[in-house]
C-alpha cells in the first residue's frame, strides 16, 4: 500500500496544510479517504491522477471531510479525458445517502454526467471486500454517525484511519495491531475538547492499540505550535510521525 497525505490540517486556514484527505493506492484500487475543500487540486499537486480515483471513503459528513465530492464530479463532466462510463462507489456512514441526495438537489444537473454512475455503500459495524483489501468498518465517538476504516492487505500490510473521535474502546480494539495508525491529533493537551485527541492520548491509543507506526494528522493551528512529538513519546515507544500535506509512506 502507498498512502499519500493530501491534507493533513483543518478548514482553519494554516499555512502548508489542507483540509482532511488522503490517497491510498493498493493493487488496481485508487482510494480518496475524506476530502475537504482543496482536496482534488492537491491531488495534482502531489503527482496523482485524480481521473483514477475509483472509490471514495468517508469518515463522517462535515464540511472539512467532504467538501471536494463536489469539485471532484463537477471536473469528471467537464474533462474529456475521464474515462467513461464509469461507476464512483462511495463507502460512507449511515445517513450519508440523504446527504448526498440533498447535495444532488443543489448541484446535480451541473456536476453529474449521465455516463457516471454512483454506488453508496452505507456501513457501520461491517466489512467490504475491494479488490485485495478487506476494509473492516467501526464506530467511534465524534458524531452519531462517525466510522473509523482498517485497510487491510492480503498479503497482511494494514492502515487504520481514525477519522475525527474522541477516546473509546471500540477505537482501540478497531485499530489494534494494526501496521500503521493515521490518528487525528487536533488540541495540545491543555486544549481538549470533547470529539477530538490530544497528543497524549494519541500515545496512549497508539501504545494500546500496539501499532507499529503511528502517524498524526488534523492538526488545528493551536497544537501545531507546540512540541507533538516529544509529548506522543512518553506514552507510545514505536515510530511516530507528525504527517505534512504532501508526505507519502509506504505501508
Amino acid at each position: 500500500m502507498k498512502l499519500t497525505i493530501l491534507g493533513s490540517g483543518v478548514l482553519i486556514p494554516f499555512p502548508g496544510r489542507g483540509n482532511s484527505g488522503y490517497f491510498l493506492q493498493s493493487g488496481e484500487q485508487n482510494i480518496l479517504i475524506d476530502g475537504g475543500s482543496g482536496t482534488i487540486r492537491r491531488v495534482s499537486d502531489y503527482g496523482l491522477d485524480y481521473r483514477s480515483i475509483d472509490t471514495i471513503f468517508y469518515t463522517h459528513m462535515h464540511p472539512d471531510h467532504t467538501f471536494d465530492l463536489i469539485p471532484l464530479l463537477f471536473a469528471w463532466k467537464h474533462d474529456p479525458l475521464v474515462e467513461k462510463p464509469r461507476t464512483l462507489k462511495i463507502v460512507c456512514p449511515k445517513g450519508f445517502t440523504s446527504y448526498f441526495n440533498k447535495l444532488m438537489d443543489i448541484y446535480g444537473e451541473w456536476v453529474m454526467d449521465e455516463n457516471v454512475s454512483i454506488d453508496l455503500k452505507e456501513v457501520e459495524r461491517q466489512e467490504v471486500i475491494l479488490g485485495n483489501l478487506i476494509v473492516t468498518c467501526g464506530r467511534t465517538e465524534h458524531t452519531d454517525h462517525s466510522v473509523t476504516y482498517l485497510f487491510t492487505e492480503e498479503r497482511g500490510s494494514s492502515l487504520f484511519y481514525s477519522g475525527d473521535t474522541d477516546v473509546c474502546d471500540e477505537l482501540i480494539e478497531s485499530g489494534r495491531e494494526a501496521h500503521t495508525v493515521l490518528l487525528e491529533c487536533s488540541f495540545p493537551d491543555e486544549m481538549k475538547r470533547e470529539g477530538h485527541l490530544t497528543p497524549s492520548e494519541c500515545g496512549q491509543i497508539a501504545s494500546d492499540m500496539g501499532c507499529n507506526r503511528l502517524l498524526l494528522t488534523h492538526s488545528y493551528p493551536e497544537v501545531l505550535q507546540t512540541d507533538i512529538l516529544s509529548i506522543v513519546k512518553t506514552k507510545f515507544e514505536g515510530e511516530a510521525i507528525l504527517a505534512v500535506d504532501g508526505m507519502k509512506l509506504e505501508i
